[in-house]
């Protein structure tokens, strides 16, 4: 093996672990700007139900905006019962479960999906 072969295969491991290392730090990254823009965008009206969750353990998996005419969504894992938390918190309008199994405002059009 040559010193030229040699340098390229450190090269190509080093490379390796850059790779992985940098990845993690992503997702990290990502995990944590969800977190954080889910607790700026969830409106006062379902912010009760955002806190209960987020005190429980769930986490913001997405957050955003498909398109300006639609809701703001706010995607949770694990998976919670939308009717439950409704009755739990005893939220009313304009707070409501809609058929699709989300918590969802009216007024302010904000979304908590309990994603499966």
């Amino acid at each position: 093996m040559s010193t030229n072969e040699l340098y390229l295969l450190i090269s190509a491991v080093l490379a390796a672990v850059g790779l992985v290392v940098v990845m993690r730090v992503r997702v990290r990254g990502h995990a944590e700007e969800n977190e954080r823009l889910a607790g700026e965008v969830v409106c006062e009206h379902l912010r009760p139900a955002w806190e209960l969750l987020a005190a429980r353990g769930h986490r913001a998996t997405r957050v955003g905006q498909k398109t300006p005419d639609l809701p703001m969504e706010i995607h949770v894992q694990p998976p919670f019962d939308p009717q439950a938390l409704f009755a739990e918190l005893k939220l009313a309008e304009p707070v409501f479960v809609s058929e699709r199994q989300v918590i969802y405002c009216k007024e302010d059009w904000c979304e908590i999906h309990p994603t499966a």
